[in-house]
């Protein structure tokens, strides 16, 4: 609350907001409620010391009455000032603008009882009278604003909830009738009972408030100002109730009460509008009663009251008042047993579509999984295993309830490791997931799976790991084929050039290649152009699968072999000599010298070997420098077919 507590807040426009559309801390909040309003003190204590002046008959009956009027006044812009509060939910602005016209209708009763000249009997009092009726509007707008304030209820539950507040109110109406009738009978002058109806009317009122909050947990209030308000219907009843029947000597009670009453209407009024400035929509919300025993003590209360009328005085006016209102209760209640009934029925019905949907549904994920290709496994947080599907026997030859009890590791030991690793990645997180590739032993070989582990034992419903395995044999396998592929000749079946640089590079990176003696032979077919253009691009081919053969039986294991052209093939001799190298290529060459039969051919073709000695560690430039010696050894005159660059 800032210093400016008097001043009106700002009038602009602004939407309808929720009481959080302004959120503020809860150490700002404490400190406006501790700053006190210096206009809510000045009220407090001008009303106080007004109404010991009163009680004191230190002021005449006018000047209360002119206090009175003041007082409602007061309570009047108060109430509009809430009612134009920029962020007031629609509910509070309507309720507080009907009960500022009340307030306006009382200031004028009690004007006409401040400057009017009393004439007569009270019932012939033509001033008293209009007052009477001045306060019965009041009354009556009051009662009409507590009414029509809308229960903040779903529209299911209203009519429930308006035949509970209706059956409630019936039993306080008996009970009002009860107080309003002391000896069974109308008795008084008309004035002194339409009095004492209204004073039972204003208590009803406050009743009727405080039952619709309890049952819809809404109420168009802040707490301390609902207090205020309360206490002043509860002191306007008594003093209207007594307005007529208290002698001259007790007349000043009543005028204490009248003006107690509307300044604690006044103070409820400034009460709200202050801490409107905390909570902006002025609503007071609680959680509403699903069953309240409200109703039910209603009915007990009525009966009770119909019995003790009829035991104690018999068909009176007040007792033909307790069976109208028994009778009344009852249609309410049967009104609303048939209303239950109806919910009931309603809800048994989507009851059982739920639990037929919920069968249904159970039977189609029962028949997914028992039927599904892929393994569904659910652990405990100890990688036990809880549930198996029947494609764990297809998968590793287990059937399901041989699994069950068994940790996942146990079934797969070939993968336990990875199962490992896999469920303490998964564990470390709640609801994460992750995945890996697992090689298990089964028949007829080697099966690799998928698995995807979820972690769900945050979830009570589960409380464990789900782990999903989905069969990848098959397109590991393709994968490897096409790597195959790739990284070897089609026709030949030897390393190609991706796959001999890939050995170069991994020659490279390993450690100790410093220093080496490695060697590299560039090898081309003699006269290969004229077998593919006299015998055909097919005896060509043929003849290049002969030479791979024999160049494969012609190096060691660990040295490398490839084609990397149409007619021209490259040898990689890893840690050689230079008569190593040298031998090698003689080899090589006296292999692919003999003749060969390809079809029906009987070939016979030569090979120029280039032969380059260095380290891996420059095999472009060994490459080049092989290639360069495999022409020299090509255009050899003495048909030398091998040649050696140092």
């Amino acid at each position: 609350m800032t210093s400016e507590v008097g001043a009106d807040p700002p009038r602009t426009a602004a939407p309808e907001l929720p009481a959080a559309a302004e959120p503020m801390s809860a150490s700002a909040q404490a400190q406006r409620r501790r700053r006190l309003d210096p206009f809510l003190a000045a009220l407090g204590g001008t009303g106080l010391l007004s109404v010991i002046a009163v009680l004191g008959d230190v002021v005449p009956g006018r000047v209360a009455d002119v206090a009175c009027t003041a007082a409602w006044l007061v309570f009047a812009g108060q109430c509009r000032r809430v009612a134009t509060a920029p962020h007031a939910a629609r509910a509070v602005r309507v309720y507080w603008r009907m009960i500022g016209a009340a307030g306006l209708l009382f200031a004028l009763a009690h004007l006409l009882y401040a400057f009017g000249r009393p004439r007569g009997t009270p019932s012939e009092d033509p001033i008293r009278l209009a007052a009477m009726a001045l306060i019965a509007a009041a009354v009556a707008t009051l009662g009409w604003a507590v009414v029509t304030y809308p229960m903040q209820a779903p529209r299911h539950d209203r009519r429930r909830l308006l035949l509970d507040v209706a059956t409630v109110m019936t039993a306080l109406t008996m009970f009002a009738w009860l107080l309003w009738l002391p000896d069974g009978s109308p008795d008084g002058s008309p004035v002194q009972q339409g009095l004492s109806l209204l004073a039972c009317l204003l208590a009803l009122l406050g009743v009727t408030a405080g039952v619709k909050l309890r049952l819809s947990g809404s109420a168009p209030w802040i707490p301390p100002a609902g207090v205020f308000v309360c206490l002043g219907v509860l002191v306007g009843s008594w003093s209207l109730a007594n307005l007529v029947s208290l002698g001259p000597n007790e007349i000043k009670l009543v005028q204490a009460g009248q003006l107690a009453a509307a300044l604690l209407f006044a103070l409820g009024a400034r009460v709200q509008w202050t801490r409107m400035r905390v909570v902006p929509a002025g609503l007071s919300m609680r959680r509403r009663a699903v069953n309240s025993p409200l109703p039910y003590l209603a009915i007990a209360a009525s009966l009770t009251m119909l019995v003790t009328v009829l035991v104690y005085e018999g068909l009176t006016v007040r007792g033909w008042g307790m069976v109208v209102g028994v009778v009344a209760i009852a249609g309410l209640a049967m009104v609303r047993q048939s209303l239950a009934f109806g919910e009931n029925s309603r809800l048994l019905r989507r009851l059982r579509t739920a639990i037929r949907d919920l069968h249904q549904q159970e039977r189609r994920f029962r028949s997914l999984v028992q039927n599904a290709s892929d393994l569904t496994l659910l652990l405990d947080p100890d990688s036990t295993v809880r549930y198996a599907s029947p494609a764990l026997h297809d998968l590793l030859g287990l059937d399901p309830p041989q699994a069950v009890g068994r940790r996942l590791t146990a079934l797969a030991p070939d993968a336990a490791a990875a199962i490992e690793q896999l469920l303490a990645d998964v564990q470390a997180q709640p609801r994460s997931a992750h995945r890996a590739q697992l090689c298990v032993a089964a028949d007829p070989g080697p099966r690799w799976l998928e698995a995807l582990a979820t972690n769900r034992m945050d979830d009570p419903g589960v409380g464990g790991v789900i782990v999903n395995v989905h069969d990848v044999t098959d397109s590991r396998r393709l994968e490897e084929r096409l790597r195959e592929q790739a990284m070897h000749d089609e026709l030949t079946g030897l390393p190609n050039r991706f796959l001999l640089n890939e050995r170069i590079q991994t020659m490279q990176d390993g450690t100790g290649t410093s220093g080496r003696h490695d060697a590299v032979l560039m090898l081309d077919l003699d006269d290969f152009k004229s077998v593919n253009d006299q015998l055909g691009h097919q005896t060509g081919d043929g003849l290049l699968v002969v030479v791979a053969q024999r160049l494969r039986r012609s190096v060691r294991p660990v040295d490398i072999a490839a084609r990397v052209g149409g007619d021209e093939f490259v040898v990689l001799l890893s840690d050689t000599t230079r008569d190593g190298a040298v031998a090698t290529a003689q080899r090589i060459h006296a292999a692919l010298s003999e003749p060969m039969t390809v079809g029906e051919h009987q070939l016979s073709v030569g090979a120029s070997i280039g032969v380059a000695l260095g380290s891996v560690d420059r095999f472009d430039d060994l490459l080049r420098d092989a290639d360069t010696a495999m022409y020299t050894a090509k255009r050899d005159p003495d048909g030398v077919r091998v040649h050696v660059v140092d």
